[in-house]
């Protein structure tokens, strides 16, 4: 038996090093790599890949839309039919031919690149890279900027410390002596292999671990010591009351504040009720995020009393209405109690902001100038006519965007959409070209995890016969359409890629790197901004004070407030009287292995319902019921549970809609972006999936 050293690239926060057992051509299973440390674990997703790769409904042939079949989605059952099966020189030269008559006809921006994370750790395959390259020197296309996981981070961020790398590794958190894990599920949502067993390890130490979520996680079960449940939408409100009882009691850092921080008192103002005369006390808190009065009390006094102290908030504190203002109070808790920069502390700002890993060269894309749109509003774009084509790998934004029906009317206004992918998903049944593409387990890459470690993932099998890396697909169509040359640099294998990217890299044994499949960087606990504060006239931010700006001028251009202010929002329509969160489930990454039966539980794929939102409806345990927004409408399985706070709902996101009825509105596939809007929060324009409204009910 073969064991070939191997790690995803896909989209969720950071690769694992996995060893891959190989016979007779197959992956029989996948194991940790045992030459990473004890905190690099690998996750169900990784350790089941195989179960995808060797899945019966894999694509294995190009595919093209038969002519007059409209572009529509039911099931991958039914989208097959509209398709047939191509030898490649047809497709490619099909697609070749269109991209070029689209070009002569519309114009290159007339193109949007829908191109996602589905793999974005890879040095070469690289989605969004591989596209950009492809399309720039095709003559250049509309791009989608920011992202749905983390839009509103990326915007607010750099306002607060001149930069987007706030962030810290994994054994920081081994000198912390409290941890918050606010909004972040670490169990279930990967944010680099390492964390994880770096937090149960805090645990094990007696380490308070306070989780803050409407749901009680398996993180707040496994790995939290006190978990304090909270109304969806209303986190600024408890941070601006920590920060109150903080300031009233005098817990705060005074001089930690004045040395480092820029615009604070305004805050302070704010917080204290002297800029609007409303004191943002645990009492004004309590009554929105019904959390009682004591208990906010408490974990302000053990959080102001208690140092170092990371506070870790998840991204899913961005992803709502006002979400950037859930992203700048953070930061400004950390240091009134002089946490940021500090040996067992955080910046505050998402710990995921990465620090600086060992150095490797990775796929270049060349400069351009082309125009941008926020990735949240694509379809709008589409439905108002900007677009008239759209090129997507890596993506299956059809059922991941939000508001899936007008998804799919925003596809269907499009005259040209060409796809890859692994499967028939919503996405590529609403393209004229499909082409299939190799998974990680099928391909050689450098992968860049969240850590200061590089990986190596090996071909460890063959892609089914007649499918290409995505790399090749490309590289084919520039052929065809007269720049092989450039996109490949003289016609490039993706070994040769590789070879040169690890050239220019700090690995000294290259081959070492190849079998063993990791290489370690010497340090394993650094922290964000730490030579800023030995020495903040040395070395300043890149904001204009020098300082972390609380309080930004430059913000203010934004037209909203120069410090962190609450802007939440609750449920206030009694036809929607319901907050709907859609977390990431445990198994799979949004909507991949959605399609591989069995892989979720029932867990998994139900909606959490409180006995008492339950017992108004006449629902029980395991019944179906219809849940709506004003967007649209699923059914559901229901699953009853006080792990989840009154008034509140939650469902995974990532299923594959099944769509019924005439308008094609109702979902029995558990769709969660059937429910939610693809109106942005502001100023960023970034994702508000956590601020959806429904209504729940029976059915009949």
């Amino acid at each position: 038996m073969k064991r070939v050293p191997v790690s995803c690239n896909k989209d969720c926060g950071g690769g694992c090093p996995l060893i891959a057992q190989v016979d007779e051509g197959r992956v029989l299973r996948i194991t940790n790599n045992p030459l990473g440390t004890p905190y690099m674990k690998g996750c169900r997703k990784g350790f089941q890949a195989m179960k995808m790769d060797q899945h019966p409904d894999r694509l294995t042939k190009p595919l093209i839309r038969i002519d007059g079949r409209p572009r529509r989605w039911t099931s991958a059952e039914e989208a097959l039919r509209d398709f047939r099966e191509a030898a490649w020189d047809e497709a490619l030269d099909l697609a070749a031919s269109r991209l070029a008559s689209f070009k002569e006809k519309y114009g290159c921006t007339s193109l949007l690149d829908l191109s996602s994370g589905g793999s974005c750790r890879g040095a070469l395959h690289n989605n969004s890279h591989l596209s950009s390259r492809f399309l720039t020197q095709w003559g250049g296309a509309t791009r989608c900027g920011g992202n749905y996981s983390n839009h509103a981070a990326l915007f607010a961020i750099p306002y607060l410390f001149g930069t987007r790398l706030c962030g810290m590794d994994a054994g920081n958190l081994s000198h912390s002596e409290l941890i918050i894990l606010w909004g972040y599920n670490a169990f279930d949502t990967r944010m680099g292999c390492e964390m994880t067993p770096r937090i149960m390890e805090a645990k094990k130490r007696g380490i308070p671990i306070v989780v803050i979520d409407p749901r009680e996680t398996r993180t707040a079960k496994s790995l939290g010591t006190w978990w304090i449940p909270i109304r969806p939408g209303t986190d600024f409100a408890l941070m601006a009351a920590l920060l109150y009882h903080i300031f009233r009691n005098g817990l705060q850092d005074h001089d930690f504040i004045d040395r480092y921080s820029h615009g604070f008192s305004e805050l302070k103002a704010y917080v204290m009720g002297e800029t609007d005369g409303i004191p943002k006390s645990p009492e004004w808190a309590s009554e929105l995020c019904r959390i009682p009065v004591k208990t906010i009390e408490k974990l302000a006094d053990l959080y102001g009393r208690t140092k170092p102290a990371a506070l870790l908030p998840g991204l899913s504190l961005q992803r709502a209405i006002g979400g950037e203002e859930n992203v700048r109070m953070p930061a400004a808790l950390q240091v009134a109690t002089g946490n940021v920069g500090v040996s067992g502390g955080s910046s505050g700002g998402f710990f995921w902001g990465r620090m600086p890993g060992p150095r490797c060269s990775f796929l270049p894309v060349p400069h351009n100038s082309d125009p941008v749109i926020p990735v949240y509003e694509w379809p709008d774009h589409m439905l108002e006519g900007k677009f008239k084509g759209a090129y997507l790998t890596g993506s299956n934004l059809a059922a991941q965007g939000s508001d899936i029906t007008k998804n799919i009317r925003a596809f269907q206004n499009l005259e040209l959409v060409i796809g890859h992918d692994f499967f028939m998903t919503p996405t590529m049944a609403l393209c004229d070209i499909v082409f299939p593409v190799a998974s990680f387990l099928e391909r050689d890459d450098i992968v860049f995890p969240a850590g200061n470690f590089l990986l190596y993932s090996a071909r460890a099998v063959d892609p089914p016969a007649g499918v290409l890396t995505d790399y090749e697909i490309f590289s084919e169509l520039s052929r065809h359409l007269g720049f092989f040359e450039n996109y490949t640099e003289g016609g490039k294998s993706a070994r040769e890629w590789l070879d040169g990217f690890l050239q220019d890299s700090d690995i000294p044994d290259i081959e070492a790197f190849k079998q063993d499949g990791i290489f370690i960087g010497e340090e394993s606990d650094r922290i964000a901004f730490s030579d800023f504060i030995s020495d903040p006239d040395a070395h300043p931010l890149g904001t204009p004070s020098g300082r972390i700006e609380i309080a930004s001028r430059e913000y203010e251009k934004t037209g909203f407030a120069p410090w962190p202010h609450y802007r939440g929002i609750v449920p206030d329509d009694p036809d929607y009287p319901l907050n709907l969160i859609t977390p990431h489930p445990l198994q799979g990454i949004h909507s991949q292995f959605a399609n591989v039966e069995g892989f979720r539980s029932r867990e998994e794929t139900s909606l959490w319902v409180h006995p008492d939102d339950a017992g108004a409806r006449g629902l029980e345990d395991g019944c179906t019921a219809r849940l709506f927004s004003s967007v649209g409408e699923i059914t559901v399985p229901v699953k009853i549970t006080t792990g989840i706070i009154p008034g509140t709902v939650s469902l995974n996101e990532g299923l594959w809609p099944r769509l019924t009825g005439e308008a094609s509105t109702v979902d029995s596939g558990g769709s969660a972006n059937m429910l939610t809007s693809t109106e942005p929060t502001l100023p960023s324009r970034g994702s508000r999936t956590h601020t959806v409204f429904v209504q729940l009910t029976r059915t009949s």
